[in-house]
Order: C-alpha cells, then structure tokens, then sequence
C-alpha cells in the first residue's frame, strides 16, 4: 500500500517557521481524537526549524534544519513504550493520548521530537495530521503551507521510495538505523564543511583579484577536488566530511609561483586569509575588484545602478 515519507530540502527552506505557524494554527486549540489532543500554545513545538549556522566571518553561511518526528519504522520510542507508541499502516506513528502519561515517553526520542504537555499532563509530537489525511486532504498542513515546498510528502509504496532517495540522494539525518521515513535533500549545509578564500597579486602596486586561478584541494598531496576563483578572486569548496584532518589548498595562476596553504577540518568550515600570488599578505577580508571584475559584476545590476557604480568607478580613477 501507499505509505507517508516526507522529504525536506535544506536548499530551499529559509527558515520562514510557516510550518510552525501551520502546525500551531491546526492543533492549538482544538481537539482532534483519536488521533490527540489539543498542543500546548507555547514551548511545544511539534516542527521546528533549526538555525545552523557554518563559516566565520566574513564568510558565513546559514541553514536551517527542519526537525520533527521521523516516524521510524525501527522506532526507539516504540520499543521501549510499545503500548503508547501506535504505527499505522500507512507509516505514520502516533502516540495512544489516554496511555501518555508519563513524562519519560519524552526522552524515548533520540531526535528530541516529543514535547511534554504541561497543561494536560501528557507526551506529545506530530501526527502527520493524520486527522486531515483520513479526511481526504493530500498533504499535512505543514506541508502545505511551506511557500518554496522545501517540505514535500510522498505517498508511495516503498520499493518507488527507495528509487527516489536514491535519485534525490536523500539522506536520513542520522545514521539511518531507525529507518525513518523522513528524509533530508542536501543535507552537506548540515553535516558537511567548506573551505573558502580570495587570491590575488599585486599590479603596479595597486592589489587585483586573481581571477580564474585554479585552485586544488589537496589530501596526502593528492588532489580530491578542484574549482577556479571567481570574478572576486574567491573560491569555495563545500561538501567536506568533518574531522577529515589536514588539507591544503593549492593555487596556480598565470606565470606565478604556486600557492599552498596548510589547513584543518574539525567540526566547523575553514575561512583563510586571502593569499598573495609574488608574496606578501593579501587583505584578511573582502578583495577589490579589477576593472574586468568591476564590469562583470556591473552586468548583474540593473540599469540604474549599474550606472552610478560606473560613475564611482570613475572618480576613483
């Protein structure tokens, strides 16, 4: 039979919290039995996205993470409270309201998506809004009402789910041993680190922006991955599994001596100092433009803009 999966896409969300709203807006207030009770109006949060953050200034980056039951099929909470934990057949767990009395039901979830109601004494989490879904509704409301859909349910059979976490590359965002049928779509903005820099060198004393260099990530001294500066002379490398070790990045660029820096992956994403092509330091933050630099970017202003940076251009001249 068709069963509930829910993918959400890291890319696309931009933490507006409408699901979260939806959510409030379904449940708040109203009773929906049997399926559960009324949620509590404050601290419950049923879905919730979580603001991540990777970089450090001034280069940062910022992701959220959309957090709520996974409805595992090899669910913890179920095995340890099989009498309160309910699956139904179309995969969506649901907690049994008249059984939900103790409040240790809360730490059954490794992914902390069961919420204690202190109005009505009792352990709670998301239903799929399974009410709406008996009901005829297509999708939850969270899902509904996400404006860029980077929340998405799929109802299908599990041999077309495999088929497409395997097409989407969906990821479960644990190890995946509780086979949950929620799924993450570019999942690296979560658990994977960047590298980020600028390059540049020195032209009749005035600082440029080395631009199109090609620029190597470097593991033992085997090159694992590859990009060239863009218009600004920065570069950026993404998608590096954490604790990966030392690195180094290497740098050519026209007739220049290579560039090497030495680096380290832990927990967080790397941002280095700009490097200078010739010697010397180049500026730690942003580096200014050329004047190819200046026009390429000036072809993504509009019109008007585009003609008082010209202008400026010019007075600097």
């Amino acid at each position: 039979m068709k069963k509930f999966h829910m993918i959400i896409d890291l890319e696309k969300c931009v933490g507006c919290f409408n699901c979260m709203l939806a959510c409030k807006d379904e449940h708040v207030g109203n009773k929906w039995l049997p399926y559960t009770e009324e949620q509590q109006k404050h601290e419950d949060k049923w879905i919730c996205p979580t603001m991540i953050e990777r970089g450090e200034a001034p280069y940062t980056e910022v992701t959220y993470v959309t957090r709520l039951c996974q409805h595992c099929d090899n669910a913890p909470c179920a095995k340890k409270y099989p009498d309160v934990f309910v699956k139904r057949s179309d995969g969506v767990m649901l907690i049994d309201y008249r059984k939900a009395k103790n409040k240790d039901l809360v730490d059954a979830c490794p992914y902390g998506m069961v919420s204690w109601n202190d109005e009505l004494g009792c352990a709670q989490k998301c239903t799929g809004c399974s009410h709406l879904i008996d009901d005829g509704w297509k999708e939850p409301r969270c899902v509904q009402t996400c404006p860029l859909r980077a929340l998405q349910t799929v109802y299908c059979e599990d041999h077309e789910w495999e088929k497409i976490v395997e097409k989407q590359g969906l990821k479960p965002i644990t190890d995946g041993s509780n086979k949950p049928r929620v799924m993450y779509k570019n999942l690296y903005y979560y658990n994977k680190c960047f590298v980020k820099g600028a390059l540049c060198f020195d032209q009749n004393g005035i600082e440029e922006a080395a631009i199109d260099a090609k620029v190597e990530l470097l593991v033992g001294g085997i090159c694992v991955a590859q990009t060239q500066s863009d218009f600004l002379g920065e570069f950026y490398i993404d998608r590096i599994p954490k604790n990966s070790g030392k690195m180094q990045i290497r740098a050519t660029y026209g007739d220049f001596e290579p560039l090497v820096a030495d680096f380290e992956i832990k927990t967080k994403s790397v941002v280095l100092d700009a490097l200078k092509f010739g010697g010397g330091t180049g500026k730690p933050a942003v580096i200014l433009p050329n004047e190819h630099a200046n026009e390429q970017a000036l072809t993504h202003m509009i019109p008007k803009d585009a003609e008082a940076a010209r202008k400026a251009f010019a007075h600097k001249k």
